[in-house]
């Protein structure tokens, strides 16, 4: 069960006053001031990089694609060996969403390899005896403008640069983090992946990304990009509109032929303008009408969520 801390009295005059309950944190099935959020230095998290985490878009209060962002999650944790109760992260969710209302916002979810059992180091740690922490926050975001979603965005690559572990959501997101300041030096809106033998695209800095050649979509496959949630959700409904879908490897010479789509959990789905200086297909109209469907699809599943899963 939650815990809420209850905030203390304002303190009368010259008092602290209360903290403000719109900015708390869930710690672990606690809500906290968020600089009380803390983890300890031995953490798997902050020793090896050992944490998965979720980012999932929050409309009037509910989280978009909640199941699909959960059983990502504890895939995640049963492949590292990390126990989860989701149940009871369910639970903090929904407490920590009560408390810090947003009507568009941002929620991060992570959940760390805690703590070596029995203390000390050591590389791999046991199943048994593990204890994770579980954090998540939430807050206000500012959506694309239409401008940008009708006249795309600016796009560059790099090569060289594969993730650790692609097929994971991980804390360990060095690689974007490069890979986004390649795009912002550049002043481009997003950096694409690409594999420096194959030369195939891979994936965003910090989204999937799809090609259009005017009648159907390709989705680049194999195991060096993280299955998006948004991504699949979009493909499914590419398919329902009628539209062919094949998944396999996008080479750079087709990517830059086509018009490319980028799809996110905050991002929705947004058509690019260009790729490393060069004009790419225009992709908007495609881009709009999946992107209403993805919306749909949001609304549905919030309501879901507000209906407690029934």
């Amino acid at each position: 069960m939650t815990e809420r801390i209850d905030p203390p009295g304002d303190g009368g005059a010259g008092g602290g006053g209360a903290p403000d309950f719109a900015d708390v944190v869930l710690l672990d099935g606690r809500l906290v001031p968020r600089d009380q959020a803390v983890v300890s230095a031995f953490d798997r998290a902050v020793m090896y990089g050992e944490s998965l985490f979720e980012t999932l878009k929050v409309v009037d209060g509910a989280p978009c694609l909640w199941t699909r962002h959960r059983d990502r999650l504890l895939a995640g944790c049963e492949e590292l060996g990390i126990p989860l109760d989701i149940t009871e992260v369910e639970g903090g969710v929904r407490a920590l969403l009560a408390a810090r209302p947003v009507g568009l916002g941002v929620l991060r979810l992570q959940v760390t390899g805690g703590e070596q059992p029995g203390g000390g180091r050591g590389i791999t740690a046991p199943r048994e005896g593990r204890r994770p922490r579980v954090i998540a926050g939430v807050s206000e975001t500012t959506p694309l403008s239409a401008a940008a979603y009708q006249a795309g965005v600016r796009l560059v690559s790099s090569r060289g640069c594969p993730r650790p572990l692609p097929g994971l959501k991980s804390g360990n997101y060095l690689v974007s983090v490069a890979a986004k300041a390649r795009a912002e030096a550049a002043a481009a809106f997003e950096c694409l992946l690409v594999d420096e033998k194959s030369d195939v695209v891979l994936e965003g800095s910090f989204s999937n990304v799809l090609a259009w050649d005017g009648r159907g979509i390709a989705c680049p496959g194999g195991e060096g990009r993280l299955p998006g949630v948004t991504l699949g959700v979009v493909v499914e409904e590419a398919s329902a509109l009628g539209i062919p879908v094949s998944v396999r490897p996008v080479p750079m010479g087709e990517a830059l032929e086509s018009g490319l789509l980028l799809t996110g959990s905050l991002l929705g789905v947004c058509a690019a303008s260009s790729l490393d200086g060069a004009p790419l297909r225009d992709s908007a109209d495609v881009a709009a009408r999946l992107r209403e469907r993805l919306l749909a699809r949001e609304v549905m599943e919030a309501a879901g969520w507000r209906s407690g899963g029934r």
